[in-house]
């Protein structure tokens, strides 16, 4: 039977269920965190490929969606131990920068039918896009193909970027075996410090222990006529169960010191 795709799936794409349970979020902080840190490099790099100093990057959002489809072919690039990276330049800015970087004596925007993108313009991209793929892993891990990214949830990542008078975006599409991998070997998720704070706030966290103390056998027609403030003898449990919740941890036993009832727990959870 094909499946046919609905708009449930583009409102609500699929999660990777790899990484159910894994702080995807703080992936998430520390590339924006890489990022920030790396503006700077970034724009002096591109800065000398265009021999211009009137160029700017800014970070617009970084969300976790499926990858976006763009109006022409990015650059796919994969980590050798596992996901895809997309990369891709809007068109008027590739052209804005590619004019720049092979000293063109014309700029191409001046003219809608020069507005097509060349192979020397894809070249340019391929550049850009294992100079950002740097900053995520060394570069000797990445690897171009020609496989899509999946629909599955992943980081897409939104920069504006001005070259002198044109503006235009770079989008960074992360697909979640990229995430995957980032995770567990390139070390961006703190589990030390994910475990200390769990097991901190498991430890302060309240709970009720419940106990049975007593037990009375009676009739059914003497229960149904019990009233408020009738008084009838009880029989203390020898072993009293006491749990949290359905889960049993122990048993124990009733005693009296300094004058009141206590609860011993039994040496023997099954005593």
């Amino acid at each position: 039977m094909e499946y046919i795709k609905s708009d449930f799936d583009n409102k609500y794409p699929i999660l990777n269920v790899e990484l159910l349970g894994k702080p995807i979020h703080t992936i998430k902080d520390e590339l924006a965190n890489i990022l920030n840190r790396s503006l700077t490099e970034l724009t002096d790099q591109i800065q000398k490929w265009i021999k211009s100093t009137e160029f700017t990057i800014s970070i617009v959002s970084i969300d976790f969606q499926s990858p976006q489809q763009g109006q022409h072919s990015a650059l796919t690039l994969k980590h050798d131990d596992g996901g895809m990276i997309n990369f891709r330049c809007s068109a008027p800015l590739l052209i804005s920068l590619s004019d720049r970087f092979y000293n063109s004596p014309v700029s191409r925007l001046n003219s809608v039918k020069s507005q097509i993108l060349t192979a020397s313009d894809f070249r340019l991209q391929q550049r850009l896009g294992h100079l950002f793929a740097s900053v995520i892993a060394p570069e000797e891990m990445w690897n171009e193909c020609d496989s899509s990214l999946s629909g599955d949830i992943g980081l897409v990542i939104q920069l504006d970027v001005s070259c002198e008078d044109t503006l235009g975006t770079i989008t960074i599409c992360i697909d979640s075996s990229l995430i995957q991998t980032l995770t567990t070997v390139i070390g961006l998720q703190p589990i030390a410090n994910i475990n200390e704070q769990f097991t901190k706030q498991l430890e302060s966290t309240k709970v009720v222990l419940n106990t049975i103390l007593c037990e009375k056998q009676m009739p059914l027609d003497q229960v149904l006529q019990l009233k408020p403030g009738d008084v009838f003898d009880i029989d203390l449990i020898q072993s009293s169960p006491i749990s949290i919740g359905q889960e049993h941890l122990f048993n124990g036993h009733v005693a009296e010191q300094n004058g009141q009832l206590v609860l011993i727990i039994n040496t023997s959870k099954d005593t």
